[in-house]
C-alpha cells in the first residue's frame, strides 16, 4: 500500500515527501533509483515533517506530508498558520486512517481545504485534484484517506510509473521573498485573513462540480455523510450524499439535496463538521439515525492500573496522568507512551511531573534510544526505571509509591 501511495504522488509530480512513518521511509529509499528527482525524509515528529514539507512548497516545489490521521494533530502549530502563510507549489497532507481518528476537523480550525477519500481510485483522484487546487489557489490541501485491505490497486494511478516526470511539472525551486506574507504583522495578517476567505469561498465553487461528491435519490429520507461505508448500516430506501469535499462544503449541492427530502440525518464522525458548515438546519434530524446506538468506550484497565494514553497528542498521557493523580491521588495510573512521542514533547512533561511531586508508572514503548531516556530521566530527578520483557511484569509495581518508568520493546 505504501508505495502505491508514494507513487501516486510522484506521478502527479511531488518532488519533496516528508513523513514520520519509519516503514514508509524504507519504501521511499526503495524508490530512489527509480525516481531520481524525489527527495524524502523521515522526521522525528509531525510538527518538523509539517514545516519541511511547507517550506519546499514556498519555493515552487511540489511537496507532500504523509501522516496517519492523529500524527497530524502533532504538527497542528504549523498547520494552523499554512493557510496564511500558503505556497507557491502545490502541498498536500495525505492523512492515512488507520484508526478512528480523523483528520477531517482540522479544516474548519485551520482554514485548509479537506478531502476525504477512501478507496484506491477515490485517491488517485483526490490527489491530482488536491495537487490543482493547492496550486490554483496557493494554499495546503488535506487529504483523508483508507485504502481497505484487500483492495486492489492494480491499474490505479498516473500514466508514467517508471520516470513519473510530465515536462509542464518539472521546475526550478523559486522563492520569492514576500514580507506581507511570511512577516504576519496583525496589519498584514488581516489582509491575508480577507484573502484567505476569498479563496476559501473560491475552492468552494471548485468543489460542487468534484466528482467524487456522489448523490444517489431514493426515498424522501437523506443521508449525508463523507464515509461510504456508513451506508450499510440504513435502509435501502434511503436517499444517499456521499462527500469527498468536507470542507469548504458546496453548499449550492447540500441546498439542492435538503430541498428534495423530507428529513435527513447526517453520518460523520464525533465531530459535527458537516453539521457546523449548513446554516438552514430545519430537515436535519439530530440524534442517531435509524435508532443507532451510541457506544461509550469503555475505561481500559490493564494488571490493576487505569490506563492512561496518548490521546491529546504526542506524549499527552505523561501530563494528564499527572492531573488525575493530583485530583485523585489513590487511583493506580500507568500513562503510555512512545519513545519517538517521549523526545518530541514527553521531556518538559516529566519535568513538570516530577517538579510536582506525582508519582505513578509510566510505561514508554522502547526502540532503540532506552539508555538515552534513562540518562535524560536521571537529570530530571527520576531514578527509578526498569526494563521489561513481558507486559505481565507491569503488575508487580501496582504498589509503587515513586515515579516509576517501565521500558518495554513492543505494542502493549
Amino acid at each position: 500500500m505504501y508505495e502505491f501511495v508514494v507513487k501516486l504522488l510522484l506521478d502527479e509530480g511531488a518532488r519533496l515527501i516528508h513523513t514520520t512513518n519509519r516503514m514508509l521511509g524504507k519504501t521511499l529509499k526503495s524508490l530512489e533509483g527509480d525516481y531520481p528527482f524525489m527527495h524524502s525524509e523521515v522526521s522525528l515528529d509531525g510538527k518538523t515533517a509539517f514545516e519541511l514539507a511547507l517550506t519546499g512548497s514556498c519555493t515552487a516545489k511540489r511537496g507532500a506530508c504523509i501522516f496517519s490521521t492523529e500524527g497530524l494533530y502533532d504538527a497542528l502549530d504549523p498547520v494552523m498558520s499554512s493557510a496564511y502563510i500558503g505556497i507557491t507549489g502545490g502541498f498536500l497532507v495525505l492523512c492515512m486512517r488507520e484508526i478512528e481518528e480523523e483528520a477531517t476537523p482540522v479544516g474548519l480550525f485551520s482554514k485548509l481545504p479537506v478531502l476525504v477519500a477512501e478507496g484506491a481510485e477515490e485517491l488517485a483522484r483526490a490527489v491530482r485534484f488536491g495537487y490543482a487546487i493547492s496550486e490554483k489557489y496557493e494554499i495546503p490541501v488535506v487529504i483523508q484517506s483508507a485504502i481497505h485491505p484487500g483492495e486492489s490497486i492494480r491499474g490505479v494511478g498516473g500514466p508514467d510509473r517508471k520516470t513519473g516526470t510530465r515536462s509542464h511539472e518539472i521546475r526550478e525551486a523559486n522563492f520569492i521573498k514576500n514580507p506581507d506574507r511570511w512577516a504576519a504583522t496583525p496589519k498584514f495578517r488581516y489582509d491575508l485573513h480577507r484573502q484567505l476567505n476569498e479563496k476559501i469561498e473560491k475552492i468552494r465553487e471548485e468543489f460542487e462540480a468534484y466528482e467524487g461528491n456522489v448523490i444517489t435519490k431514493k426515498g424522501g429520507t437523506g443521508i449525508i455523510t463523507y464515509t461510504r461505508s456508513a451506508a450499510e448500516f440504513f435502509d435501502d430506501d434511503a436517499s444517499m450524499l456521499c462527500l469527498s469535499t468536507v470542507f469548504p462544503l458546496p453548499l449550492k449541492l447540500i441546498e439542492a439535496f435538503l430541498a428534495d427530502m423530507d428529513e435527513v440525518f447526517i453520518a460523520e464522525g464525533s465531530y459535527p463538521i458537516i453539521e457546523l458548515q449548513i446554516s438552514d438546519r430545519s430537515k436535519i434530524i439530530r440524534g442517531p439515525a435509524f435508532g443507532a446506538k451510541t457506544k461509550t468506550k469503555p475505561e481500559e484497565i490493564m494488571y490493576g492500573f487505569k490506563v492512561i494514553r496518548d490521546t491529546l497528542g504526542a506524549a499527552s498521557s505523561i501530563n494528564m496522568a499527572h492531573g488525575v493523580k493530583k485530583k485523585e491521588p489513590g487511583i493506580k495510573i500507568l500513562a503510555v507512551t512512545f519513545e519517538d512521542y517521549f523526545f518530541q514533547a514527553g521531556m518538559p512533561a516529566l519535568v513538570n511531573t516530577m517538579y510536582n511531586g506525582s508519582a505513578y508508572v509510566l510505561l514508554i514503548l522502547a526502540a532503540t534510544r532506552e539508555n538515552e531516556m534513562q540518562r535524560i530521566m536521571e537529570a530530571c530527578g527520576c531514578r527509578v526505571f526498569f526494563h521489561i520483557d513481558n507486559p505481565a511484569e507491569i503488575e508487580r509495581f501496582k504498589d509503587s509509591n515513586e515515579m516509576t518508568v517501565l521500558f518495554y520493546k513492543g505494542i502493549v
